[in-house]
């Protein structure tokens, strides 16, 4: 197959956070995934590593040619406090953000080709107590029988980096550590923050028993604090864990290759004492092979992402069936490969987004996970990556979570000071009608919303406002609890020109330049008929094409070499516009 041209998109962006480093814990803030970068092919045959960053809020896509590494399933990207990406890992291997592999960081579990196969097989986790030291929990994979039918986890390893080595790239400095040796669940790791607000409670769930490990993460290390005996059997399979984002529950979602219909299993969860009770069992009505579970943002409602269904439960139901809504189903859409529902992960900008269960070009979107029923606003293929995923998704726990006040493990005097965050979405056909939602943290009691128009402040959560005239302004949100408050504000431009908008410039991106024979244009933000426009030299239209959120690969094989210009247009008006050069050398 001839090598493509386009072999130089590289758009990673690794921004800072705004906030102070103890308040922001903003360790979710970048997201990796992909097949090794380096080689974009014809056809169906994308490469490189997917990223998503979400350090402004809302979403950017982009990618990045430059990481070696396959994801395939596993996945973690950990970034410090303040949502700069320190170092990522596909359960095999460690690489930092020069793109290699860290200083010691070969090697955590055996060579397995194209990354670890393990939904939820790594979790990283800060040391608690350190700013520079982090922890990862990672698991040994064993066959038990029939490949890849029957499975089983025999090892939990434990690997410690410390970012201050190395000239700041970090080092792997304890590795491959014992943690547990049992036959354990098949991955499904996860971690929740104990009631003091600093340490962690780790569950790990023994195969095809009623047995779950408890094992608490404090700045001394890991300590296996036994293991609790709770509920139904649960059988080895594949699927996901996950604690509600305040830590109140905990829920595993189990497929088993058609041999069962899948099982969910959710629990309360006591932060003070790490133990699990309340158990509440239930069987799906249909076999399928792949799926998860994800937690909406406010803890109440869990949805089951399996094959061809998404189902939200309204975990306060008395009945956990009877609180079963089915909010989606697969569409039968396809990219290259059936693009059925597989594991979630809720975003920090209050999302969930859930990959494909083969290898593709999608994600799937939860707009409202906070909502019932279908007003959740389950928008399937929602996100168009730039490059193919082979079914992975990171893992990350609830890192913004503080103490629980008042609890008796409430005992480092640490307090839940509110830190204000939010997004915000233009209407589609009306630019100056704008719904805000808060992403704050830290238990905020009341919201106050300065739309900077001279209109009332709002007390509403999520607020809709419409202005009356186009312009720019600075909407501020300050959050309040009895601890304190905190104040974030932004600069909306709305209604104006395309062309004095800033921010919609920054939300169009086009690249490589020069390119060969395609190129890419990245849409981070929902426009009204987006469209792409390319001119030759002597002003002649020689290509349209329209574009979707994400990112859209344009194919210009038949344009002859030369300098071109192009430009991106919405509603009629350019958003943004620029030079091309096609050159016919890779």
């Amino acid at each position: 197959m001839k090598p493509s041209c386009v072999s130089t998109i590289f758009l990673l962006s690794l921004l800072l956070g705004l906030a102070t480093l103890a308040h922001t814990q903003r360790h979710d803030n970048t997201w990796l995934f992909g097949y090794e970068g380096g080689m974009v092919s014809p056809g169906n045959d994308q490469f490189g590593i997917s990223v998503f960053d979400f350090s402004e809020g809302s979403l950017r896509v982009s990618d990045n040619q430059e990481i070696g590494l396959d994801f395939y399933i596993t996945a973690l990207s950990m970034s410090d406090a303040s949502g700069r990406l320190l170092f990522y890992t596909n359960g095999i291997d460690v690489e930092d953000t020069s793109w290699k592999t860290m200083l010691n960081g070969a090697g955590i579990h055996p060579p397995v080709s194209g990354g670890l196969t393990i939904s939820q097989g790594v979790l990283g986790l800060p040391v608690p107590g350190t700013s520079h030291r982090y922890a990862l929990f990672h698991v040994l994979r064993s066959y038990v029988g029939a490949p890849l039918f029957t499975v089983g986890i025999v090892k939990l390893h434990y690997s410690v980096i410390d970012m201050a080595e190395n000239n700041g790239l970090g080092a792997v400095v304890e590795k491959l550590t014992p943690v547990l040796v049992d036959t354990i669940q098949f991955g499904k790791l996860n971690a929740t923050k104990h009631a003091n607000g600093r340490d962690w409670w780790i569950l790990v769930p023994e195969a095809n028993t009623n047995h779950i490990y408890r094992i608490l993460f404090d700045p001394t290390g890991f300590h296996i604090l036994g293991k609790q005996t709770i509920g139904d059997s649960l059988n080895a399979g594949l699927g996901q864990a996950v604690f509600s984002p305040d830590g109140s529950r905990y829920a595993i979602y189990n497929v088993t290759y058609f041999s069962a219909p899948e099982t969910i299993d959710l629990y309360d969860f006591d932060r003070c004492t790490g133990l699990l009770s309340a158990h509440r069992h239930l069987d799906a009505n249909s076999f399928n092979i792949a799926g998860g579970v994800s937690f909406s943002p406010n803890s109440r409602y869990l949805y089951a992402h399996n094959t061809n269904v998404v189902a939200q439960y309204d975990v306060l139901a008395p009945d956990l069936a009877a609180g079963r809504v089915e909010v989606a189903w697969y569409d039968g859409y396809e990219s290259p490969f059936p693009t059925n529902f597989f594991a979630g992960q809720l975003a920090p900008d209050g999302r969930i987004y859930i990959t494909a269960s083969n290898g593709s070009d999608i994600f799937h979107v939860i707009h409202r996970p906070d909502e019932p029923g279908a007003t959740s606003l389950v928008e399937q293929h929602g996100i168009r990556l730039p490059t193919y995923n082979a079914s992975s998704i990171p893992v990350f726990p609830n890192y913004r979570l503080g103490p629980l006040d008042g609890s008796p493990c409430d005992t480092l005097g640490l307090n839940n000071d509110p830190k204000a965050w939010y997004r915000y979405e233009q209407d589609t056909l009306d630019p100056l009608a704008v719904e805000f939602r808060d992403l704050s943290y830290y238990e905020p009691a009341t919201w106050s919303w300065d739309f900077d128009d001279g209109s009332p402040a709002s007390s509403a959560r999520h607020p809709q406002h419409q202005y009356a005239q186009p312009g720019a302004y600075q909407v501020c949100l300050t959050v309040s609890n009895q601890y304190g408050s905190d104040t974030h504000c932004k600069t909306l431009f709305l209604g104006v020109t395309a062309q004095d908008n800033p921010v919609l410039q920054a939300q169009v991106r086009v690249w490589p330049n020069p390119f060969c024979e395609r190129f890419a244009v990245a849409l981070s933000a929902h426009l009204r008929s987006p469209a792409l426009r390319l001119y030759d030299v002597a002003g002649r239209l020689v290509l349209e094409q329209r574009l979707v959120l994400g990112v859209n690969e344009i194919e210009a094989v038949g344009l002859p070499p030369g300098l071109y210009v192009w430009e991106v247009v919405a509603g009629g008006e350019r958003v943004k516009s620029g030079k091309l050069v096609k050159t016919d050398k890779p």
